[in-house]
């Protein structure tokens, strides 16, 4: 069975689909292999949609993995989970549910090996400022007094970026996600994140993981 790029991702904005591609080459220190994602427009359509966001998903690739990232503020917000264990339950749910309904759709398959929920505290842009010296280091940031040694500690990460961000734009743009992208050190940002540690373990864990089916011997 094969898969045709090792991992898969479903998200909830424009940011993390910009970002992911650059991401995960600097995580795993490779290029050239497929990145297939999911904008689903929001973390409602996530919860709410996710059937429907995992069949596009398996009809545009075969990933070896499917990664789902959802912001927590903004399921709380928007009081969908009223913390992150119920998110994760509501959200494993639906992989279930899904995948009892796909075993019998052959255009799915091969079906990925794993589905795994990270949930990203507080935001995404909480792993983007994880490694606030890196972002120093290349300009893009101007030198600051914080002290940002617990990223999702920063309740308005989304503001704190905007306001300091030395360029104009958005991570919205892909030109400007993959500026920010190439400045941070994924081993920094680790430290400094913990939701981005589970995304950095389990990103590295499927991406081997597909490798020893393209090289089983």
């Amino acid at each position: 069975m094969s898969y045709k790029s090792p991992i898969g991702y479903i998200v909830e904005g424009h940011g993390e689909y910009n970002c992911y591609p650059s991401l995960l080459s600097r995580i795993v220190e490779s290029t050239g292999f497929k990145i297939p994602r999911v904008n689903a427009g929001g973390c409602g359509n996530v919860i709410r949609n996710l059937d429907e966001q995992l069949s596009d998903l398996l009809l545009v690739e075969s990933p070896h993995t499917v990664i789902i990232t959802v912001d927590l503020i903004d399921a709380i917000r928007q009081n969908l989970a009223e913390n992150m264990d119920e998110l994760v339950q509501i959200l494993s749910e639906q992989i279930d549910k899904w995948l009892n309904n796909a075993q019998d759709n052959e255009r799915l398959h091969p079906l990925p090996r794993n589905i795994i929920i990270v949930i990203q505290v507080v935001k995404f842009e909480s792993w983007l400022i994880s490694d606030i010296e890196g972002l120093i280091k290349e300009g893009l940031v101007a030198k600051t007094t914080d002290t940002i040694d617990d990223s999702e500690a920063i309740s308005s990460p989304d503001k704190w970026l905007t306001s300091n961000l030395s360029i104009s734009g958005d991570i919205k743009n892909p030109d400007i996600a993959k500026t920010i992208v190439s400045a941070l050190d994924p081993n920094i940002m680790r430290l400094h994140s913990k939701s981005f540690d589970r995304f950095f373990r389990k990103s590295t864990s499927a991406y081997n993981s597909w490798l020893k089916q393209l090289t089983p011997y």
